[in-house]
């Protein structure tokens, strides 16, 4: 039996349409597809171009890292060649280091916890909403130490905001151009 809610009643709608989900489920039915995920919003895409907000599981969220702060930090260049839809591309990158960024001592780990930074990752989220993942055994020197770079200057020409660069993947699709936040997250 089905009972009618009244139009004001909108958690109710959404407790019921998470009872008739479940009740498809278990009958073997099917509901409709879901909605498709929003792009992820950021609370950094006000900071000021070429600056980076470092939000999340950190000791100090909402720290913007601004240009200064960038060009100051120590720099490194790297080759990367990675597919994309153009086909390959090459390019020589120079910038900071994400692991002098975020070392190891920002995150929000517990002391107790054998190797915990392991459970964290990077989301590396672009102005236009474009987000890619890292984990922090990538970034960090002492585990995975990919190289992950925050490119400030791409083949000799500076960047107007900068970009995540993943040295070592197959495709770009994680480099994160018109890079705004660094959010960390525990992911266990």
């Amino acid at each position: 039996m089905i009972v009618p809610l009244p139009s004001s009643s909108r958690p109710a709608r959404a407790v019921g349409a998470l009872a008739l989900l479940v009740l498809l489920s278990a009958c073997g039915g099917t509901a409709a597809p879901a909605a498709p995920t929003p792009a992820p919003t950021s609370a950094a895409t006000d900071v000021p171009a070429g600056a980076v907000r470092v939000t999340g599981a950190v000791r100090d969220p909402g720290r913007v890292l601004t240009v200064q702060d960038l060009a100051a930090a120590p720099q490194r260049d790297v080759a990367v060649s990675f597919q994309s839809a153009r086909g390959t591309e090459n390019h020589q990158e120079r910038g900071v280091p994400l692991d002098a960024l975020l070392p190891a001592q920002t995150l929000a780990t517990d002391p107790a916890t054998k190797n915990d930074q392991l459970r964290f990752a990077v989301l590396a989220v672009g102005a236009d909403g474009y987000a890619a993942t890292v984990s922090y055994g990538e970034v960090s020197a002492d585990f995975g130490n990919r190289g992950l770079l925050v490119s400030l200057i791409e083949d000799a020409k500076p960047l107007t905001r900068p970009r995540l660069v993943v040295p070592g993947d197959v495709k770009g699709g994680r480099y994160v151009s018109d890079l705004v936040e660094l959010r960390v997250v525990r992911v266990s």
